[in-house]
């Protein structure tokens, strides 16, 4: 079975996100900024090896760069280590920034298709939401009869090579306009 493309996506703005407050740390020269930065490089890691996403081992090998870090002048150690530990971050950020994309545009393109679906459905006059009525289950209808009609059927499939049932359900909960049915 796939990985859930909106968690994969999800999970790495978090790490994203986390970014900032190394550079911070790093900015005000921080003697937390490397045990930070190590951290994050792990969490990452294990992130990635969770979703079974090969680049994780980038990460691995960026951690074991910052712990087998010698500086060359030994006056300036920490200011080497702060330069290092930048250029290493800069690095990390660029590596999970393309794992991110590819995962997003995946996303977004099957977001722009059960856009396309949405349309339809609402032209079509099918449904009819009912307050009482369980949402989850109304969203099961829906793209239960998107996967059954003939016309709609190769948009459901094209949907379906770029994300897994699960997150087609999310994105179409997430996206449907109750008062267009």
């Amino acid at each position: 079975m796939r990985k859930s493309t909106t968690k994969i996506v999800g999970d790495i703005e978090i790490q994203l996100s986390k970014i900032s407050n190394i550079v911070n740390l790093l900015e005000k020269k921080s003697s937390a900024s490397t045990k930070t930065l190590k951290n994050w490089l792990s969490e990452t890691e294990e992130l990635l090896q969770k979703l079974s996403i090969p680049e994780s081992s980038m990460f691995a090998v960026k951690r074991g760069e910052l712990s087998t870090f010698i500086p060359q002048d030994t006056r300036n150690k920490r200011k080497e280590l702060y330069y290092f530990s930048a250029n290493l971050l800069t690095g990390a950020q660029e590596n999970i920034w393309s794992v991110y994309q590819k995962h997003k545009e995946k996303l977004d393109n099957a977001t722009q298709l059960i856009h396309q679906l949405l349309q339809i459905i609402y032209q079509s006059n099918q449904f009819k939401y009912d307050a009482n009525e369980d949402f989850t289950l109304f969203i099961h209808q829906v793209w239960e009869f998107c996967c059954a009609h003939e016309q709609l059927k190769p948009l459901t499939l094209q949907i379906l090579t770029l994300i897994n049932k699960t997150d087609v359900l999310l994105v179409l909960a997430k996206e449907i306009e109750i008062e267009n049915l």
